[in-house]
C-alpha cells in the first residue's frame, strides 16, 4: 500500500502489518492503539523480516 501526506490508514485488530518507508524523504506517523493492553497484546512477526529492504 503507498500513502500519501495526510492519509489515513486504518488496520484493522489481528491483521498482520509490516509499516515500512521506501521513500527517500523521512516520514511521519502519528499512530494510535484503541487496546488499553497494546504492548501486552503485540505479536511480533520475524517471519515478515525478509520483506523489508537491505
Amino acid at each position: 500500500m503507498e500513502t500519501d501526506p495526510g492519509d489515513l490508514v486504518y488496520i484493522p485488530a489481528g491483521v498482520p502489518h509490516l509499516p515500512i518507508n521506501t521513500g527517500d524523504v523521512d516520514a511521519v506517523a502519528i499512530i494510535a492503539r484503541t487496546d488499553p493492553h497494546e504492548q501486552e497484546s503485540v505479536k511480533l512477526l520475524p517471519e515478515l523480516e525478509h520483506l523489508l529492504p537491505a
